[in-house]
Order: structure tokens, then sequence, then C-alpha cells
């Protein structure tokens, strides 16, 4: 089996009245740049990069001109050997960021056509499942952009989550310590004590300042802060883990075993939450799984954009083995987007949907989803 082509496609629309904000920045549109791996045997696989950064004709841009010549005529089920040589020839200057987000979408489009080409899901390849659904926590809680009155907004929302039936929900804070203070506060009381309350500050503060942070958090019984300060600053990340009874997570802007061996060999998070679709595909992320669990530190992804990303993310979720060990295992969390997005579903013929709780990893070859290229065409840049 060889490598004939390797297509992008850039997907992109704009949210209108749905736009939103978080600590440094406004999303108005969502945007994906997905590829598809061709052989010379008819079997394709599909990948998803995580690229939020600028454009995502930017991703495929790298991927058609720095990345396909190294492919092309390749075979596509030596997964490895491609990472590795796409990694050392762009080492130089892409050891984080745009050439791992695009390495990233290659390896998911690799695992894609060699478990199909086996007959197997992605989970069975990389060693079989742990667990056959994922329980799930909502991320969303986002500033509504075209509402005055937030606070309300975010409380509407999160009781709608606790209706739905999700075990926790993740709320967007970095607005500052009293606006945060506010937030947290109101939506604690409007769900109650037994929902998981997780906070995202997308790295908004100094270490100081997320320290003044701490004493509210523990009040309000929040479960993880995540990204409190720039994920370069490793020591404040050890300070405030050192400082705080609530569990500090952090890592969606890290990259490669490389760029997490220091998180890990530090122990600064308690949560460590690489992204699939970034972190450098399967391949990297199993790789630091073994880290992790070596290290006997808990790993939850971190997951965002369509249903390739999702798709994929639930069978590496699946193939995460139990850290530690032990007669009645505790089970990471999932976490399902539910903040507006166009287009999410609209990559794949199937759908994920939660029941109970769950959703269930796809048990289907590959990554277990069928790319529906007629739904996607009204999105194509």
């Amino acid at each position: 089996m060889k490598i004939t082509r390797v297509e992008t496609i850039v997907l992109a629309a704009s949210l209108d009245d749905q736009a939103f904000g978080f600590s440094f920045n406004t999303s108005a549109a969502r945007q994906s740049c997905v590829v598809v791996v061709h052989t010379d045997e008819g079997v394709t696989g599909i990948g998803e990069a995580f690229f939020v950064s600028g454009p995502a004709k930017i991703v495929a841009t790298y991927i058609d001109e720095g990345l396909t010549p190294h492919l092309l005529g390749c075979d596509p089920r030596e997964t490895a050997v491609l990472w590795h040589h796409l990694y050392s020839m762009t080492r130089d200057q892409g050891m984080k960021g745009l050439a791992i987000s695009a390495i990233s979408a290659i390896d998911l489009a690799l695992h894609d056509i060699k478990g199909k080409a086996l007959g197997i899901s992605v989970s069975n390849l990389l060693g079989g499942r742990f667990r056959e659904s994922a329980k799930v926590y909502a991320t969303g809680l986002y500033e509504p952009l075209h509402i005055d009155d937030v606070e309300s907004a975010l409380v509407e929302e999160g009781k709608g989550y606790v209706a739905r039936g999700f075990c926790g929900m993740k709320l967007k804070i970095g607005y500052g310590i009293e606006t945060d203070t506010r937030y947290v506060e109101a939506l604690r009381s409007a769900i109650g004590n037994d929902v998981k309350l997780m906070v995202d500050a997308n790295h908004a503060y100094t270490a100081a300042e997320a320290a003044q942070l701490l004493p509210m958090l523990e009040e309000n019984d929040v479960f993880w802060f995540e990204e409190p300060v720039i994920p370069e600053d490793l020591d404040g990340y050890v300070e405030l883990r050192g400082r705080s009874r609530v569990l500090i997570a952090g890592g969606e802007c890290e990259y490669t075993r490389f760029g997490f061996r220091e998180v890990i060999n530090r122990r600064a998070v308690d949560i460590l939450q690489p992204d699939l679709c970034a972190v450098g595909g399967f391949t990297e992320m199993m790789a630091i799984a073994a880290m992790a669990n070596a290290a006997n530190l808990t790993l939850y992804p971190h997951v965002w954009g369509t249903n390739i990303g999702l798709a994929a993310s639930l069978q590496a979720y699946a193939a995460l083995a139990h850290t530690p060990q032990r007669r009645y295992p505790h089970e990471p969390l999932f976490e399902l987007d539910q903040s507006p997005h166009p287009f999410r579903d609209a990559v794949s013929e199937e759908t994920f949907d939660m029941e109970q709780g769950y959703v269930s990893v796809p048990d289907r070859p590959g990554l277990g989803i069928t790319f529906d290229r007629d739904a996607v065409d009204k999105f194509r840049v």
C-alpha cells in the first residue's frame, strides 16, 4: 500500500450572534483544517489539526508544501516511521505549534488507514480498550458577546447542562478577580453541589494573581483550575500546585513527548491535558500517556474541533491505561465541547449523542466515522 495523494480541506463558518469571548480573545467564526490521505488500494484516512492561532489555511499550506512531499509513495501503515521522519525534517523550527498540529492531522489519517486496512478500530490498534464509553463533562460557558446580562446567560447555560445529565462543566474565567468570583459563585449556586465545576483561565494570570483566586475556588468546590498561567511558566504551575487544594490542570498548549517531559518530571500539574489534534497525533499521545502512567499522573484529553477530532480522541481515550491500576479504577473524564460550531457534526455521517452522561467509543474500523463530503461542501473555503 502506498500514499498517492494528501488532500487538505479548509472549513470555516461565521458564528454571527453566537460569537463568544474568553480571557484573551473572541471567536466570531469556527474553522478547521481536515486532511484526507489517499492510497493506491482505495483506502483513505481522515485527520484534523487543532490550530487556533490564525486562518486554518496556514496549516493546509504547511501540509501541502512542507509535509506532503515526504509522504508520497510511502507505506501509510508505517505510522511511527513516518512520524519520526516528518518531525526530524521540521524540528529545527517546528518543535511546537503549527508544525506539530499539521503532523497530528497526518498521523490521525494514517492510523485511520491502518485500522481500516486491518478491519479494527484505532483503539484496538493501540493495544485494546480499557473502556467502551466516556464519562463526559461539558465545555462551554464562554462569555456570549451579544447578551447584556452575561452572568444570567451563564447560569441558564449551566442549568441546562445539569438537566441534560452531564457529570460536570467547565467555565471560562480570566476576566479579573472580581468578575471571575461573580461567575463562579453564581454558577455554583445555580447548579448545586452534586455536579463537578471546573474553571479555565486560558493562561490569563500571573502566579500571584492566580493564587488570589484559590481561596474562592476552594470555597466553591471547584474540581480543577485549568491553565492558570502561561504554558512557559512551569515554575508558576509548580508554585500554584503547592499552594492549592484545587487540582491544577494544563497541557493543551504543549507538544510532543519532548515538551511534556519537563511538565511530568517536575510534576507541574495534577492533570495533564494533551490535545490529540495538536500534540502529535496518536503516536505522541500514547507516548505521553505512557510517561504519565509511569509517573502516576492523571491524563484527561483536551478535545476541541469537529467530529473527526472527537472520534479520534475517543479512540485514544479508550486505550488509556488506568492510573493507577486497582480493583475499582478511576476512569478519566472526557471533554465534550458544547460551544457553538456550525459544522462540528456535518463532517461525519455519524453523530455522537450522550446517553445518561456517557458517549460511546466508535467500534468500527479506523476512527469509526465516515467523512461526509456532501455535507461539508457549503463550509469549504
